[in-house]
């Protein structure tokens, strides 16, 4: 009977060790300065590279990335992974002015959380001694992928405020190996006082259609005012795959969680919306240095599909390629609209390849903070999976269709063969999805 009681005990002390730290990582396995930058938690978890998992680790502040001295405030880490069973993560706040050696702020524990000091221990009533630096973590692993955590800001004149943090999505098969390990790091500024320049939301749109809709996943661009002091696009931005959700000092919150932002300037911002359930109307929140604006409201539905236009001829023609072999292509508008790029109308029995957002769910989901060249088909919404997946018409006659689905993030695209019999000259398209919604835009195909 010991014996049967020591190997009970010896295989659940196994089950614990073999997740790594169940009950907490040791201090300084964030990216921050002298912490373990470049490694992070895969110090311990094996299996693919930091952020390399195809998720991400995301940080929602409640008033976009600035704070208000001496207030406390709810952070939210939103863990993003495709095989996570449970979760665990570590933080730390670190002054702009010595990130290596400065605490900024001060963490509270909540429920299954603790705060540890430089020696592993738990902070004492009398704080982390030596430069006091902190570590705030997980003391059990979360069954959410989304975990609050409180931190008290430094008092005013501190500046600048880096937030560290490091999660660990693993897959519960009770080993080290095969979790995925993220990293992320956020400056915060102190709140402006001034009640003038904040930023204002006048529009959200489809970034395709114009419509005020969208879905998770899709493209949409806000107007306003005082977003960014000059453009910037995130070219230069995206890190290991990661999508920016803070670029040229503003940040994009929808449904409470940050949007990836591809571009941004004083008046306009064009986001992709984060992953969510969420069906109906949500508040759209942009912040940048000088506070936050007022929610805006989006609706966010199942499908909400729009085409791409080109902008000549004022967007009359679809976003679309024309194949002159596998190969090769040329854009499908009128010869010499695009200028330099080759353009050219369509034939019959030519194959197209119409691009546009919102299309609905896939048979893969695909992470939009992710950078991603794929091919995923949507789902089909019925039983009978023969059905094709979307009616394209051309001048009012049916499109044989060869595909329908995503290639990017937030990007879909139609294969079809333009039918026999259509007349020159520049005919509409029109495409409703086999779960029922249709692209309401008016566009058009030049034919010859």
């Amino acid at each position: 009977m010991q014996t049967n009681v020591r190997v009970m005990l010896l295989g659940a002390i196994g089950t614990l060790t073999a997740w790594g730290f169940p009950f907490g990582p040791p201090s300084g396995v964030t990216i921050a300065p002298a912490d373990r930058p470049g490694v992070s938690c895969t110090l311990c978890h094996a299996g693919t590279p930091l952020n390399g998992g195809g998720g991400s680790v995301r940080l929602v502040f409640p008033n976009g990335l600035t704070y208000t001295p001496g207030q406390t405030q709810t952070i939210n880490v939103v863990i993003n992974d495709a095989i996570a069973a449970i979760y665990g993560f570590e933080m730390t706040a670190r002054l702009e002015s010595g990130p290596s050696t400065q605490q900024a702020g001060n963490f509270v524990a909540g429920a299954n959380q603790k705060v540890v000091c430089s020696n592993n221990a738990i902070e004492p009533d009398t704080g982390c001694g030596g430069n006091g630096i902190q570590w705030l973590e997980h003391s059990q692993p979360s069954l959410s992928n989304t975990i609050s955590v409180q931190w008290t800001p430094p008092s005013a004149g501190a500046g600048n405020v880096h937030i560290y943090v490091s999660a660990n999505a693993a897959n519960g098969d009770n080993t080290r190996l095969g979790d995925h390990i993220y990293a992320a790091d956020y400056v915060l500024t102190p709140a402006s006082t001034s009640v003038s320049g904040l930023p204002q939301i006048t529009s959200i749109v489809n970034a395709a259609s114009g419509a005020n809709s969208g879905e998770a996943g899709s493209w949409i661009t806000i107007t306003g005012s005082n977003f960014a002091s000059s453009a910037t696009t995130w070219d230069s931005a995206i890190i290991t795959n990661v999508f920016p959700t803070t670029l040229g000092g503003v940040t994009v919150a929808i449904d409470g969680k940050p949007a990836p932002i591809s571009f941004v300037n004083q008046t306009q911002i064009n986001a992709l919306v984060p992953a969510t359930s969420t069906l109906g109307n949500v508040n759209v929140v942009v912040s940048n240095s000088n506070g936050s604006s007022a929610p805006a409201t989006l609706s966010l539905a199942t499908a909400s599909p729009g085409l791409f236009t080109f902008s000549q001829s004022q967007g009359k023609y679809v976003a679309a390629v024309v194949l002159d072999s596998p190969t090769s292509f040329e854009y499908l508008a009128p010869a010499g609209l695009l200028g330099s790029a080759q353009s050219r109308p369509a034939k019959a029995g030519d194959t197209i390849l119409i691009y546009g957002t919102g299309f609905g769910p896939t048979t893969t989901p695909l992470n939009p903070e992710m950078s991603a060249s794929v091919a995923y088909p949507l789902a089909h919404t019925g039983p009978d999976i023969t059905k094709p997946l979307a009616q394209v018409t051309i001048g009012g006659q049916a499109a044989q269709l060869q595909f329908c689905g995503i290639v990017s993030s937030g990007v879909y695209q139609i294969n079809a063969v333009v039918p026999q019999g259509l007349s020159a000259g520049d005919q509409p398209l029109q495409v409703t999805l086999l779960s029922g919604p249709s692209v309401s835009q008016t566009v058009f195909v030049p034919i010859q």
